[in-house]
């Protein structure tokens, strides 16, 4: 009779701590999973951080945290990582009454992108380890790679030229009557511009500085079509890229700029089209754009329309810069007619070492054959 009462108060205590389990495991729990950085260049290597309270007196022996993250993202860590077409991790923990628990998991992004967490459930098991509870978790946490900076040392020619056409256009289109300040003389500006009573206090030439009568700005035409079925993925990358850097650089130098491509923005589903701005906001704006591009290059729009377009809206000040590797007639015909109305425009064509380049086809374009390496 005692042992079936024992068993019968087993029984019962199993029972009641499975129900208790089942009904409070949850309560004062909470789990984020979040990216330590918003955002991040293609090569830099942040953390994934798990935070785990538990604000009840109820301990729980055994919680599991799943959830799966995108394979680009490469964990220093191994342990407990799956990698398929994502990463998979599988974290156990024993959390304690009261108890909170941080955890960094280090990583490297290895390409653009932007970065979301998915899947994420929690598993927790009662005393006897005989009953199994899963609840999902949304994660808003995201964090977006903007693409690898080119650096400048390796892009200063190009743009120097560039720069160098918008200084000398500045002189034409300045307001004498719209006065802005006053800095330190440099090798361009004209004599007329100096400021002889400041300069004396100075010790050192000074000019005026006016604002301008006409827009001075760099509209940047991004073309991520192939010319063939073949998907060359360096070469649209670091197209990407050098539409990064070179916008990024035109900004820094207060020059706005306007970013027009016919690739397909990751979660809009739309071609990035950005207006003209200026000041860091812009230039993250424009890097948030350009790291959602999907990776596709196929069945993309044709650039031509969005040059021939700007035609009829060119202003003799504006600048243009394509940057494509796909060499077809048309697209280029199309940019050089543009650049006939606007001296001064470039257009970069990234290509492997063995690919030809045609810059006869744009001749009223200053054209740049940017060499790409096959390999990393």
């Amino acid at each position: 009779m005692v042992i079936v009462l024992t068993l019968l108060a087993v029984f019962l205590l199993y029972l009641l701590q499975a129900l208790y389990y089942k009904k409070l495991w949850m309560k004062g729990l909470e789990c984020q999973i979040l990216f330590q950085d918003h955002a991040i260049n293609e090569g830099d290597t942040s953390c994934l951080q798990e935070i785990i309270i538990n604000r009840k007196a109820l301990p729980l022996t055994t919680l599991q945290v799943k959830f799966s993250v995108s394979r680009k993202l490469k964990f220093e860590e191994a342990e407990n990582t799956a990698t398929t077409d994502n990463n998979y991790r599988n974290d156990i923990y024993s959390v304690m009454s009261y108890e909170k628990i941080s955890r960094s998991l280090p990583f490297k992004a290895t390409r653009r992108g932007y970065y979301k967490i998915w899947d994420l459930d929690l598993i927790s098991y009662d005393l006897f380890h005989s009953d199994k509870s899963i609840v999902s978790r949304d994660s808003d946490t995201v964090m977006y790679v903007y693409p690898k900076p080119v650096p400048f040392a390796k892009l200063k020619t190009p743009f120097r030229k560039m720069m160098g056409t918008i200084l000398t256009r500045r002189s034409s289109f300045e307001d004498p009557f719209e006065f802005r300040g006053i800095r330190p003389y440099q090798q361009y500006d004209p004599l007329k511009n100096v400021n002889w009573k400041a300069s004396a206090k100075a010790g050192e030439l000074m000019v005026n500085v006016h604002d301008y009568t006409a827009s001075q700005q760099v509209t940047i035409f991004l073309n991520l079509d192939d010319d063939t079925s073949w998907h060359y993925e360096r070469l649209f990358e670091e197209a990407i890229r050098l539409a990064a850097s070179y916008a990024e650089f035109l900004l820094a130098e207060g020059i706005p700029v306007r970013l027009i491509s016919n690739g397909i923005d990751a979660i809009t589903k739309k071609e990035l089209n950005f207006p003209a701005g200026a000041g860091v906001h812009h230039i993250r704006t424009i890097k948030e754009g350009l790291a959602r591009l999907s990776d596709c290059s196929q069945n993309l729009s044709n650039m031509e329309l969005s040059i021939t377009e700007e035609l009829y809206g060119t202003h003799s000040s504006d600048l243009y810069l394509l940057i494509s590797y796909s060499q077809k007639k048309n697209l280029l015909q199309a940019f050089d007619q543009l650049c006939r109305q606007s001296e001064g425009s470039q257009w970069i064509a990234p290509l492997h070492k063995d690919m030809e380049f045609l810059p006869d086809r744009c001749p009223h374009a200053a054209a740049v054959r940017w060499e790409v390496s096959r390999i990393e």
